[in-house]
C-alpha cells in the first residue's frame, strides 16, 4: 500500500498566546511507498511525530489536508483495519506472559476459529524463548519486538512506530531496525520517526523524509541525501553523520526556506541522480494478500534476504475490476504450515468479533490480571480489616447506646467517608497509565470501547464487593448495631454503592487528566460534596427547599442518610439508656430531629446508583474524548 499526503497541515491551540493557533506542519507533502522502510527525521519540535499521528490517523483534529492510499482518497475506518501504530513508549498489558498476550491479541484481532501463528512470530522475533516471562519483566528491545509481535497477528500491511529506537543501545536498536526491513521486504509499508540515527542505522532505510520548523527539507532515497545537500550549496563533510549534518544546517532558517524551497515541501522525491516529481500509481489496489513469512538468514554485504525455497515475499495485488491472479493459484500450493492472514478492503468497518465475543476475551484477561495481582489484593484486604478493626474500636458497642446521638451521626458519616475516599484516589492514581494503552489497542482495532468498557466495571466486583462486607461485617457487629437480615443487607449494599460511585467518580477523572492533575482535581471534586454531606444535621427543618435538592446531587449526602436510616429505622426497638432521660433513646425521635423520618433507605439507595451510573456515564464520554484527539 503506498501512502500519500498533500498539503497537510497540522494547527493546534498554543498555549502561550490565548485564542491563537500554531501551525506544526506547514502544507507539507510526501509519498512513501509499499516494500520500503521510511524514516522521518528532524530536529526537535520539527513535526515528526505529529506528522506520524497524522497520516496514521491517530490525531484527527486540527488536521487539514488530503490523505490517499494507492493514489485514492482513503476511507479512516477502513484504513485503521490495515494499519497499526505502535507509540514510543513500549505499553503492554501487565501481569500477562509474552504467549498469553500473544493469544489474547490472536483472540481479538481474528475471528473465531482462526488461528493464528503465534509461535512462528514469537520464534522469528526472537521471543519465543521468553513466551513465560512476564511482559513488564522484558528488556527494553523486547519490549518493543512483542509491540510489534502483537501487531503482526493479522498481520497489517502499513506499520506506524514512533521512536522505535527510543531508549535502546545501538546494537539493539540496529536489531530492532534490522526487523522493521525484513517486514519491509515481505512487501509491508513501515514508517517510522527517528532523532538522529547513527550513520550506520540510517544506512538501513530505504528512504527518508526530512522535517524542519513545520516543512518538509528532503524527500528520497537515503543514498542520495549526501548528494542533495551538496547540489544545494551544503556539502556534507566526508567523515560526518549526514543526519547530524542536515539537522545542524536547520539551525539557520535561510538553509530552511532553501531546502523547503528546492525540494517544494515534499512535492519532489530525490531518488538516484535526479528529482522526480511523485506520481499517482495507474492501478489502484483493492485487495491485499500477505502470507507471514520469514527470511533464514540475511545477506548483509548483498543486501538480499535469502529464504527458503517454498517461501515468498511477493504481495498479490488486485486491480480494481480485475480477476483472480495467477501468483494466488501458486500461493496456495505452498507450505500450509505457515498461516495465511487475509486483509479485505470492504464496506465493512466492524471489528473481527462481535461485542459479546470482545467482553468475553476482555472480562478473562481483565480477572486473570487481577487475581495475578496478589500483592494489591493483599494491600486491599489488610486495608479494609484494619480499617475495620479501627472503626469498630472507635464505636464499640456504641449503637445501642441512647447517650451517644452525634457519636452515631459521627459513625455514620466515617463509614460512608472510608468508602468514599478508598476509592475515588486509586482510580485518579493508576487509571491514566491504563488509558494509553487501552487507546493503543482501541486505535489499532482491537475492540471497541463500548465491551471494554463493560468489561472493566463487571471485572472490578468480586474484590470489591467482597472486601466491602467483609469491612461492612466487621463494623456492623462491632459496633452492637440489632441484626436483623434486611438492616445488615442494607448495610452493605449502602457501603457497596457508595463505594461504587466513589469509584466511578476517580475513573471519570482518571480518564480526562493525567495523574499530576488528578491528583489535584480528586480533592477538589469531592470537597463540595463532603460539605453537603455534613451540612444542616443540627438545623435540619430549617434547611431551604433548594439547598435540599442541591444535597441531592451529593452521593455521601445519600450515603450518610441511608446509614442513618439502616442503622435506627426498620422498627428498631428503643435504645438502652444508662442516664434519667435520654430524648434519642427512641429512634424515630432522631429520624424526625434529622427531618429524614419520611425518607426511605431504598430511595436513597437508587439516588446513589443514579448518580454512579451518571459518573460512569461521563467517564465513557471522557475516555471517548481523549480516543478521538
Amino acid at each position: 500500500m503506498d501512502l500519500e499526503f498533500r498539503n497537510l497541515t497540522y494547527t493546534v491551540h498554543s498555549r502561550l498566546s490565548k485564542g491563537k493557533r500554531r501551525e506544526v506542519l506547514k502544507g507539507v507533502h510526501g509519498r512513501f511507498q509499499s516494500g520500503r522502510l521510511v524514516a522521518i527525521m528532524g530536529p526537535s519540535g520539527a513535526g515528526k511525530s505529529s506528522l506520524l499521528n497524522a497520516i496514521s490517523g491517530y490525531r484527527s483534529a486540527g488536521v487539514s489536508g488530503e490523505l490517499l492510499v494507492n493514489g485514492q482518497p482513503r476511507n479512516e475506518h477502513e484504513f485503521q483495519r490495515l494499519s497499526c501504530y505502535i507509540t514510543q513508549e513500549d505499553l503492554h498489558q501487565p501481569l500477562l506472559t509474552v504467549r498469553e498476550a500473544m493469544d489474547m491479541a490472536a483472540k481479538l484481532k481474528l475471528p473465531k476459529g482462526e488461528k493464528a501463528p503465534s509461535e512462528d512470530i514469537l520464534q522469528e522475533l526472537g521471543l519465543l524463548e521468553h513466551q513465560h516471562t512476564k511482559t513488564d519483566q522484558l528488556s527494553g528491545g523486547q519490549k518493543k519486538r512483542l509491540s510489534i509481535a502483537l501487531e503482526l497477528v493479522n498481520n497489517p500491511p502499513v506499520f506506524f512506530l514512533d521512536e522505535p529506537s527510543s531508549g535502546l543501545d545501538t546494537v539493539t536498536a540496529a536489531q530492532c531496525v534490522k526487523l522493521l526491513r525484513q517486514l519491509t521486504r515481505q512487501g509491508r509499508t513501515v514508517v517510522c520517526t527517528i532523532h538522529q540515527p547513527a550513520a550506520s542505522l540510517l544506512e538501513l532505510f530505504d528512504q527518508v523524509y526530512v522535517l524542519a520548523d513545520g516543512r518538509c527539507i528532503y524527500q528520497g532515497d537515503t543514498a542520495e541525501l549526501v548528494d542533495y545537500l551538496r547540489d544545494a550549496g551544503l556539502p556534507c563533510p566526508r567523515h560526518h553523520n549526514p543526519a547530524d549534518f542536515i539537522i545542524e544546517m536547520t539551525e539557520a532558517p535561510e538553509n530552511i526556506a532553501a531546502l523547503s524551497e528546492k525540494i517544494l515541501n515534499g512535492k519532489i522525491y530525490k531518488t538516484a541522480k535526479k528529482l522526480q516529481e511523485i506520481e499517482a500509481p495507474s492501478e489502484p489496489t483493492k485487495n491485499m494478500e500477505l502470507k507471514i513469512c520469514y527470511p533464514i538468514e540475511e545477506d548483509v554485504e548483498n543486501q538480499i534476504m535469502l529464504t527458503n525455497e517454498k517461501c515468498t515475499y511477493k504481495v498479490a495485488q488486485y486491480a480494481e475490476g480485475s480477476g483472480s491472479s495467477s501468483s494466488l493459484s501458486s500461493q496456495s500450493e505452498m507450505n500450509s504450515s505457515l498461516a495465511w492472514m487475509r486483509v479485505k478492503s470492504s464496506e465493512s468497518c466492524g471489528y473481527p468479533t462481535t461485542y459479546c465475543q470482545q467482553f468475553s476475551i476482555l472480562l478473562c484477561r481483565m480477572i486473570k490480571q487481577i487475581f495475578r495481582n496478589k500483592q494489591g489484593i493483599y494491600i486491599q484486604t489488610v486495608h479494609h480489616v484494619m480499617c475495620g478493626l479501627l472503626m469498630g474500636l472507635c464505636f464499640f458497642n456504641m449503637a445501642n447506646d441512647g447517650t451517644q446521638m452525634f457519636n452515631h451521626l459521627k459513625m455514620c458519616v466515617g463509614i460512608v467517608l472510608f468508602f468514599a475516599y478508598t476509592q475515588i484516589m486509586a482510580p485518579v492514581l493508576v487509571y491514566p497509565q491504563e488509558v494509553k494503552l487501552v487507546k493503543k489497542e482501541h486505535f489499532n482495532r482491537w475492540y471497541s470501547l463500548t465491551p471494554y468498557y463493560a468489561a472493566l466495571t463487571v471485572s472490578k466486583l468480586p474484590v470489591q464487593v467482597t472486601l466491602n462486607c467483609v469491612f461492612c461485617a466487621i463494623v456492623f457487629f462491632m459496633v452492637g448495631v440489632p441484626f436483623k437480615v434486611n438492616r445488615f443487607v442494607a448495610f452493605c449494599l449502602t457501603g457497596n454503592v457508595v463505594s461504587l460511585a466513589s469509584e466511578g467518580m476517580g475513573m471519570m477523572i482518571g480518564s480526562v487528566f493525567n495523574v499530576r492533575n488528578g491528583c489535584a482535581v480528586g480533592p477538589c471534586v469531592i470537597a463540595p460534596f463532603l460539605g453537603l454531606a455534613i451540612y444542616g444535621f443540627d438545623f435540619a427543618h430549617r434547611i431551604p427547599l433548594l439547598m435540599n435538592i442541591l444535597m441531592k446531587t451529593s452521593f455521601i449526602r445519600c450515603g450518610v442518610v441511608a446509614m442513618v436510616l439502616t442503622i435506627f429505622g426498620f422498627n428498631r426497638t428503643p435504645l438502652e439508656c444508662s442516664d434519667i432521660y435520654c430524648h434519642f433513646a427512641n429512634p424515630d425521635v432522631l429520624l424526625k430531629y434529622l427531618d429524614i423520618e419520611r425518607s426511605s433507605v431504598w430511595i436513597e439507595i437508587m439516588y446513589m446508583l443514579g448518580l454512579m451510573l451518571v459518573y460512569r456515564s461521563l467517564c465513557f464520554i471522557g475516555l471517548k474524548w481523549r480516543f478521538s484527539t
